[in-house]
């Protein structure tokens, strides 16, 4: 059965975990959601390197979401001679390549190169692409300011929210059995989520369903309270099955039967 692994769980600042980056497994394929500069390191601790990864989604460009791409499509195209499929939601290419890795990747030994040159690159026109039979929507989320950034609902059951505020606008209507959601431990943020937000945001129901990442190291000085209030810390190395859509039955028990301890 498909699933998706918490390759990390750390907020940009962290030490004690690596980027809150994802990773989904169906039929022995993998796909990255996001690939920030401590992917490698995520990789090595599931026994992967970047030659295993088949395909990488990016929901925006900040380094603890994209700097591992260059190191990626580096070592795909000389050391490995593979293109990796890299799928962009809209308005994210154009950050990507001219404003955060053509500076790193636009010259090579051979000469000018472009994105094209190490990633098989899919810019998405509407909200939805499949990947080994996992259904995956992206739904633009509420980071920085008109900038581009996404999260994701996967097979209509989970939903990783990707670096927002809370977004219960778009949360609620969906009715996730399984949320994973950018936190931060911090009493506010203009760009993440904090906890009292969170509690203001979302029903106890959907909250009981929620699972908290991209937090702090200090996460353990609050831990009671997130165990009682929500369905807890999302742990680096976690994994989730990914049920098939038309599996999916109502409501937050579901959390539990989705999880998967590793």
């Amino acid at each position: 059965m498909a699933r998706l692994t918490m390759l990390g769980v750390g907020h940009s600042e962290a030490m004690a975990h690596w980027n809150n980056n994802a990773m989904i497994t169906s039929n022995g394929r993998h796909l990255l959601i996001d690939a920030g500069y401590t992917i490698k390191y995520a990789l090595n601790d599931q026994g992967l390197t970047l030659a295993d990864i088949d395909a990488v989604f990016i929901t925006h460009t900040h380094a603890d979401h994209c700097f591992g791409l260059e190191r990626m499509a580096y070592e795909c195209r000389f050391r490995y001679g593979f293109k990796p499929r890299l799928i962009l939601p809209p308005g994210v290419y154009e950050e990507l390549w001219h404003q955060t890795l053509r500076g790193v990747m636009g010259q090579v030994g051979e000469g000018p190169a472009t994105l094209d040159d190490f990633f098989d690159v899919e810019i998405l026109r509407g909200d939805r692409f499949t990947f080994e039979g996992v259904d995956l929507r992206c739904f633009q989320n509420r980071h920085t300011p008109a900038k581009p950034s996404y999260g994701l609902f996967i097979n209509d059951h989970l939903l990783f929210s990707g670096d927002t505020r809370a977004i219960p606008d778009i949360i609620g209507p969906l009715d996730p059995s399984v949320i994973l959601h950018d936190c931060t431990l911090a009493d506010w943020n203009p760009v993440h989520a904090s906890l009292g937000e969170l509690e203001t945001a979302y029903s106890s129901d959907l909250r009981r369903r929620m699972y908290l990442m991209s937090y702090e190291d200090h996460f353990e000085t609050v831990r009671p309270v997130v165990e009682s209030r929500f369905a807890g810390f999302a742990r680096q190395g976690q994994a989730f099955m990914l049920r098939p859509a038309a599996s999916r039955s109502a409501g937050g028990s579901e959390a539990q039967r989705h999880e998967l301890v590793t």
